[in-house]
C-alpha cells in the first residue's frame, strides 16, 4: 500500500510540474527583443550621481539618437537600439 501512495504523490507532483510549465499555447515562439547599444555621453563630463539627469543629457545630445541613460561607475552611459 505504501508504494501506491508514493506513486500517487509522484504522479500528482509530475502533473503539477507540467501544468506550471504551460505557457498559454503560443507555440513556443518567443518575442524577439532589440539589441541595446551603449556608449559614453559626449556632454556629461562630471561624475554621475543621478540616473534621471544622465538620461536627460543622453536624450538631449544632438545627432547621437540616444533614447535612455543611466549612471554606471559614476559615468553617464547612454543607450539606444542598435
Amino acid at each position: 500500500m505504501e508504494f501506491k501512495t508514493k506513486a500517487t504523490v509522484c504522479a500528482a507532483l509530475l502533473v503539477l510540474l507540467l501544468l506550471s510549465s504551460y505557457d498559454g499555447g503560443d507555440g513556443g515562439v518567443g518575442v524577439a527583443e532589440a539589441r541595446i547599444c551603449t556608449g559614453k555621453s559626449q556632454h556629461h563630463h562630471f561624475p554621475c550621481f543621478s540616473d534621471k539627469s544622465c538620461a536627460r543629457n543622453c536624450v538631449s545630445e544632438h545627432g547621437a539618437h540616444w533614447t535612455a541613460g543611466y549612471c554606471h561607475l559614476r559615468r553617464c552611459t547612454c543607450q539606444r537600439e542598435c
